[in-house]
């Protein structure tokens, strides 16, 4: 570990940022968060108790550091930082809402404590991504936890223990969430079998504890998550082993079914005997017959919430809602007296339905799928460690969102306590990662770069957009169209490559500019543009690599305008301003040009902001919008866009709204988002409106 573990000098906006009591204090409460994070992973799977204690007091020290050091929300959270924070807000208080709307039944009392849990999720997080040095708790943890849930497993598989669960192995919960996250920890540590950075030693233990993983969960009968197994390794193929030889990226999913294959062929253990069974229950359902078993089980109860969910689809019916529905479908002779030992149907999907309707519904995807989506997009990212605790995060997710689809597994402690466990520590871990890349030793560029950008009467803003690349990329190319103010004059100040020409529109002038380069790479850039400090230290890791992943790279927007910043809302995008030379052109559009890469050619995306000053004020807005609409209007015009019917700008307009300031979450940026939104809606009315004065005028 290094000497400073907690708060590093500098956050990723290059601003100081605030440590807890000095470099010691730091220092030990990172040891002791990487110890609890080791605890809970190694031994939360066979100790009672453990993970759901270590949990509560990782989340304490959270709070307390975050609370007495002022950096809850310091530094600023990004986009799918919040993204996280609203999606776990959002379930609790729809569970909340629910219980509230429905009498406050007694069983929304008993599961209170329960969802609040997942709340704990935001501190924990919030202060993982401020800690170094937890990564390789993570990585550990999980090793041991693996081998030692095998170990136990075998020897009670072989001992003939007697257990509530009979033959099943369920450690100190049940079969379904030993065997689970014992499967879960098994795929997470798939990249340290093929990790380069890793000696054979370290390879061949990752090798053992996946097999041990493995292991447990066949032993545990569990086959629920399973089912997560074919999905996962499809993925691998095209994430984890899109950079790897071919033998390790077909070879490590190919053991992997082979394995499976073995597991279901082999009659001894009980996965073999639960795999069978589903089989049978299978051929039951597609011959019309009710399936024996606890598939049988398990339709009976959907049945019972299907119907539940017909009657009340919008509001639910409440915490208590199914259970009372289960209980008089037994009074009514329909389902048999066994049935009250249930109180879910066993299916997350149909509880939070039950629960709290679409609504509720909506909420548990957004739980699931907002994580996900992080996950899922540092597959395009520039930086390589982060990809490897993302997959960790992604494995975690899917096999968690497919053991739901048979198990309601927030109507239960285990699954409340092992989602929060790892949505929190590898969203925190992947931030942290990423953190010490940019802002720790950085190797040179092998690759040159040309930053091109063209002008017309901006010299109150060229010089915040070149001094941001000056000194650092290796040419500097501007492009003038007949600027009446100091444009030309500031520019020169910055680099010699000046030039003054005509104007033949937006795509036609920057490629001009992309003519003059002779660098490697090209970043184009806007005079309202300013490269962050962050955003240079990622691209100087790319440019670092003999050969980059990618052919060009999307930056993301992080607006400046109305009094605030704004990381939501389509204007918030991300658009393709970095490639190499040879590979990209733009496109000769009057306006909103783009590049466009070569047939073949590959993007990614990084993820330090490119600032846009997009505006200089309120008025300036609406000006640079209404003539955007007529260009737009004309281009649209020209390109024989369908004809509008009369109500059409208006209805676009309103889908606009929408869009923007729902569906794209612009209400998160505050009042600069809303007055965002508002303005965008205006500008779609008015591009419609005048393309159909233009049509009818035609």
């Amino acid at each position: 570990m290094t000497d400073q573990q907690l708060s590093p000098a500098r956050d990723l906006t290059g601003q100081a940022v605030h440590s807890l009591a000095g470099i010691e204090a730091s220092h030990l409460l990172a040891r002791l968060s990487a110890v609890i994070l080791f605890s809970i992973l190694a031994l939360g799977l066979v100790v009672p108790k453990v993970a759901g204690a270590g949990y509560l007091l990782l989340a304490l020290i959270a709070a307390v550091w975050l609370s007495l050091t002022g950096n809850w929300w310091r530094p600023r959270l990004k986009a799918d930082e919040k993204l996280l924070v609203l999606a776990v807000s959002l379930f609790i208080g729809v569970y909340l809402l629910a219980w509230a709307g429905h009498g406050f039944d007694p069983a929304g009392k008993d599961g209170v404590g329960r969802i609040l849990r997942i709340g704990l999720v935001i501190p924990i997080y919030l202060f993982i991504r401020r800690v170094d040095g937890l990564e390789p708790a993570w990585w550990n943890g999980l090793s041991m936890g693996a081998i030692l849930a095998g170990g136990y497993a075998i020897w009670f598989f072989l001992s003939g223990q007697p257990g509530e669960f009979q033959y099943r192995v369920g450690g100190p919960t049940n079969p379904i969430y030993f065997g689970g996250i014992a499967l879960a920890f098994g795929l997470m540590l798939l990249p340290r079998i093929t990790d380069p950075e890793l000696g054979v030693p370290m390879r061949s233990l990752a090798v053992f504890a996946v097999l041990m993983a493995l292991t447990a969960s066949t032993l545990s009968g569990s086959r629920g998550a399973w089912v997560a197994l074919p999905p996962l390794l499809l993925l691998y193929i095209f994430t984890l082993g899109a950079r790897q030889p071919p033998r390790w990226r077909y070879g490590v999913p190919a053991a992997m079914l082979l394995i499976t294959l073995f597991i279901a062929l082999t009659p001894v253990v009980p996965l073999s005997e639960r795999f069978s069974d589903g089989a049978s229950a299978l051929v039951s359902i597609s011959r019309g017959e009710s399936p024996a078993g606890t598939l049988g089980l398990r339709m009976e109860m959907w049945e019972v919430a299907g119907a539940l969910v017909a009657e009340r689809p919008l509001t639910g019916a409440g915490p208590g809602g199914f259970r009372q529905a289960l209980e008089a479908s037994v009074e009514d002779g329909r389902l048999d007296a066994e049935f009250l030992e249930f109180r879910h149907p066993h299916s997350e999907y149909l509880s939070a339905l039950t629960l709290a309707g679409i609504p509720g519904l909506i909420a548990l995807l957004l739980l699931f799928g907002l994580p996900t989506r992080r996950f899922i997009t540092l597959w395009q990212t520039g930086l390589t460690r982060t990809r490897l605790m993302g997959w960790c995060g992604l494995t975690a997710m899917v096999v968690l969102a497919t053991m739901a689809l048979s198990e309601s597994i927030f109507e239960r402690n285990s699954g409340v306590l092992w989602f929060s466990i790892f949505t929190a520590c590898a969203s925190g871990l992947v931030h942290a990662r990423r953190r010490q890349d940019l802002f720790g030793s950085m190797p040179a560029r092998r690759q040159t770069l040309s930053v091109i950008v063209i002008t017309r009467d901006e010299a109150d803003r060229i010089a915040r957009c070149l001094s941001s690349v000056a000194g650092w990329a290796d040419e500097i190319i501007v492009l003038d169209c007949g600027s009446t103010d100091d444009t030309v004059e500031i520019a020169r100040q910055f680099t010699h490559r000046v030039e003054v020409t005509d104007w033949p529109g937006f795509g036609k002038q920057k490629q001009r500019a992309l003519d003059r380069a002779t660098c490697d790479w090209v970043l184009s850039l806007d005079a309202d543009e300013v490269v962050s400090e962050e955003l240079r230290r990622e691209i100087d890791l790319v440019l670092a690599r003999r050969h980059p992943s990618f052919d060009g790279y999307y930056l993301p927007w992080s607006i400046r305008a109305l009094g605030g910043e704004m990381q939501f809302g389509r204007w918030s995008r991300a658009p393709l301003r970095l490639f190499r030379r040879t590979r990209g052109r733009f496109t000769p559009a009057e306006v909103h040009e783009k590049v466009v890469l070569d047939e073949g050619c590959r993007s990614g995306r990084l993820e330090g902001p490119l600032v846009h000053y997009v505006y200089r004020d309120l008025d300036h807005a609406r000006a640079k919008l209404a003539r955007y609409a007529e260009l737009q209007a004309r281009e649209r015009r020209s390109q024989g866009h369908h004809r509008i019917l009369p109500l059409g700008p208006a209805v676009r307009a309103a889908i606009n709204l929408i869009d923007n300031l729902i569906l794209r979450a612009a209400f998160l940026d505050g009042r600069p988002g809303l007055i965002m939104t508002g303005l965008h809606a205006r500008y779609t009315y008015g591009k419609y409106r005048r393309l159909r004065q233009l049509q009818r005028s035609a």
